[in-house]
């Protein structure tokens, strides 16, 4: 696997999770299990990176595992977005059951 796929596999692994992930989960997954310090090393190059291009998102170390998370310089974005929750609607299925526990009352 070329080092741009390997990046883009373990950056989907990490997003997908959401939670931290193993060093030695990420690389089975990438088919690389019996090498751990080439993978840590690719996470941590990743790191750099994301540091580098002002990212944000980032990818932090737990012990022996790794986390996606956003950059705590962006929290305020995150807390604008969450006091304005965009407007429940309801769906046709929803609409059609309403309609008819109202017209059965």
């Amino acid at each position: 696997m070329k080092i741009k796929e390997t990046e883009a596999a373990i950056e989907a692994i990490l997003f997908a999770m959401g939670g931290s992930v193993e060093l030695p989960r990420i690389a089975r997954a990438i088919g690389v299990d019996e090498d751990k310090e080439t993978t840590r090393k690719i996470i941590h190059n990743m790191m750099d990176r994301y540091q580098e291009e002002n990212r944000g998102i980032q990818i932090i170390e737990l012990e022996n595992s790794f986390q996606m998370c956003t950059k705590k310089e962006y929290y305020q974005y995150l807390i604008n977005i969450a006091l304005h929750p965009q407007k429940p609607a309801l769906s046709d299925v929803m609409l059609e059951t309403l309609s008819i526990i109202a017209y059965k009352q």
